[in-house]
């Protein structure tokens, strides 16, 4: 189960390696507005710019500093969870405390940066094994809208609203996502006849 790039990184792996995959699951994938195949063409040497000027000044370290605290961690979780009760002070220090490691900035400021490789709309015609899309209706980040077009690929077996739900279906509602999780696994999880034993321990 992925989401948001996670999920990207996920596809690309069933196209480069499919003998590791047997299914997944995505949730709320980022649609990634900021490709370079997305942005506007008049728009392009201006974010192009700005990018820039983050990833190769000062200013990106000093950006990542004023968005590394609590108060801004928090404000962010409000934003993308619709039910903002979920937005705990343990999830909030949870998701600081990597943020505050060596090297954190760099990873940031290097994903924020980032406009090119695939798209997945270019990845999911070329997975082989089935694929499960949910998606929180309330996303304020990635719209459901436009994510509703993933669901018309052949690789997607279904394409499932979570309602009231915001951009982190997995924290936000697992009492939703979770049944869906056991239940795709128990669809899929039994290897197809042809597959090998030795092709088993491999890709596990």
């Amino acid at each position: 189960m992925v989401s948001e790039q996670t999920g990207l990184v996920g596809l690309q792996a069933a196209v480069m390696e499919p003998e590791i995959c047997r299914g997944m699951i995505l949730l709320n994938i980022s649609l990634r507005m900021l490709h370079i195949k997305k942005q506007p063409w008049y728009g392009r040497p201006l974010i192009r710019s700005f990018q820039n000027l983050l990833r190769n000044t000062a200013a990106g370290k000093l950006f990542y500093k004023m968005v590394a605290t609590s108060e801004s961690v928090r404000n962010i979780l409000c934003q993308c969870y619709n039910d903002t009760s979920q937005v705990t002070e343990e999830l909030v220090e949870k998701i600081l405390q990597p943020g505050l490691e060596t090297g954190a900035a760099d990873v940031f400021l290097e994903f924020i940066c980032y406009s090119g490789g695939p798209l997945p709309e270019e990845l999911l015609p070329q997975v082989k094994c089935p694929v499960l899309i949910a998606w929180g209706d309330k996303d304020p980040w990635e719209p459901i809208e436009l994510g509703r077009a993933y669901g018309n690929f052949d690789s997607v077996e279904d394409f499932i609203v979570l309602p009231n739900v915001g951009h982190c279906p997995q924290d936000e509602a697992p009492h939703l996502v979770n049944p869906l999780v056991e239940s795709f696994v128990t669809r899929h999880a039994t290897p197809p006849a042809s597959v090998s034993a030795a092709s088993l321990y491999s890709s596990n």
